[in-house]
Order: C-alpha cells, then structure tokens, then sequence
C-alpha cells in the first residue's frame, strides 16, 4: 500500500526539484545559438569579467541539472537516473574549473550538494529504490536549492546563459 505512495511523493519531489532547478530557465538561449545575439553574449560576459568558457561551462551544468531533475526513476528506470548523474558530474567538473570567481562559490554549492546526492543515490537499484528515495529526493531538494542560487549569478554574470 505504501509504494503508490511513495511513487507520488516521488513524482512530487522531483518535479519540485525540476521547477527549482528551472528557475531563470527564461534567461536560458536555445540549443541552436541565434548569430544576431551571440556577439552580443560574447560581449556581455567579456565586459562582466566572466570568460566565455566559463559562462559556458556553468550554462551546460545548469542544463544538465535540470536534465537530472526531469528524471523519474519510476518511469524512466534507474540506468537514467545513474546516467544523468554522471552527466552533471562530468559538467559540474568543467564549470568547476573554467567558472568566474562571482560563480565559483554557487558552483561549489552546487558540487557539495550534488556530493550528497550521489552518496544518497550510491547502490540504487531496482530492488532497494523505494527504501533509498527518501534519501535521494532529500538530496535532490537540496541541489535544486543551489541550482536556484546559481541560475540567478549566471543570469546576472552571463545575459543569454
């Protein structure tokens, strides 16, 4: 009786965890870079201090955030869960290395919290997915919190990231 439950809250979680990490999602450009407004970014994050490879860096980690809060490991299956986890991994460590002293600090927080959630997550299976998820969307929460604060910084930092 208590895995419908659980699924809800799952569901629930997640897409609390989704709707925070997408927040400033406005202030996001799309995947196919518009020439009329790229110089114009390019110049913006010159002028700001930021490099480009930086804001760069920090937009991909974002975007890969919120590919990891759109996840539902009910639906989607616990590989997918594990594959986004290594992707924003795989970001996080480059926006760790190329970001701006200004997002330095958020990309920290971000890299902390996502610590916790790859320790929260660590072992997930099938099997013992219900009995870890508690843990799981406490650490998820917890990255969306941080996401949010980093969206705002590389909204202000990086115009069209």
């Amino acid at each position: 009786m208590s895995t419908p439950r659980v699924r809800r809250s799952t569901a629930a979680m997640i897409a609390s965890v989704a709707v925070l990490s997408l927040v400033g999602a406005s202030c996001s450009k799309s995947s196919t870079p518009d020439v009329s407004t790229t110089p114009t970014t390019v110049a913006s994050a010159t002028t700001s201090g930021a490099s480009t490879t930086g804001c760069a860096d920090v937009a991909a980690l974002k975007s890969s955030l919120a590919a990891l809060a759109a996840i539902q490991p009910t639906q989607d299956g616990v590989a997918s869960l594990t594959a986004a986890l290594a992707d924003v991994k795989t970001k996080l460590d480059a926006a760790e290395a190329s970001a701006s002293a200004t997002l330095q600090p958020l990309v920290t927080q971000v890299k902390t919290s996502f610590d916790a959630l790859e320790s929260a997550a660590s072992g997930v299976s099938a099997s013992n997915f219900n009995q870890q998820m508690p843990a799981i969307a406490t650490a998820l929460f917890q990255v969306g919190t941080a996401t949010t604060a980093l969206t705002t910084q590389l909204a202000a930092e990086c115009p069209g990231s």
